[in-house]
């Protein structure tokens, strides 16, 4: 028995990076009939969009599982996050509505969405049009996706242009207030 208890909390572990107390907690959620929300993401810069995202998903169920891509998975098709993928997790295991926080090694990950016994995906709008990724596409053919409005005007990329930005016109304003122009 000890040995098949080490074996599963190994295999929770590296599959989804949860511990067999947490594997349990849902188990007894699905056996309460309670409903199990799940979602994923980069969480980077963590803004108002993504605790609109995540308030809504929980609200929607009893119970929500964070999905947080891995620093690989990110950068495998975008540039790297600027917060750690440990720090990305430690914001979201703070949050109230946010009920437990597991690794993401695949976008859409249908397995580990099953493995977690999520019973919807919570998304925002932007993927909506999105027919290119087969697990979004299994999610939405199988009546298990839920998109949220997309909280316009605000997104990571468009605070970090921002940010980018106040920086050139800082070095700007400086370069212009001393005179000394570059050669």
């Amino acid at each position: 028995m000890v040995n098949l208890e080490q074996d599963l909390r190994k295999i929770y572990l590296e599959q989804d990076g949860i511990t067999l107390e947490q594997r349990q907690l849902l188990e007894n959620l699905k056996k309460n009939n309670k409903i199990i929300m799940y979602t994923g993401g980069t969480f980077d810069l963590f803004h108002d969009g993504h605790l609109n995202l995540l308030k809504r998903a929980r609200d929607m169920g009893d119970f929500l599982v964070v999905a947080v891509s891995t620093d690989e998975l990110v950068a495998s098709y975008k540039e790297r996050p600027v917060v750690s993928y440990e720090g990305r997790c430690n914001i979201l295991k703070g949050l109230r509505c946010v009920g437990l926080v597991v690794k993401q090694n695949q976008l859409f990950d249908v397995d580990q969405f099953n493995r977690l016994m999520a019973d919807y995906f919570a998304i925002g709008d932007d993927w909506i049009n999105n027919k290119e990724i087969p697990g979004l596409n299994w999610l939405r053919d199988n009546g298990k996706v839920i998109f949220f409005p997309y909280t316009k005007g605000l997104s990571t990329t468009e605070i970090k242009d921002r940010i980018v930005e106040n920086v050139k016109r800082s070095e700007y304003e400086k370069i212009r207030k001393s005179g000394k122009y570059p050669t």
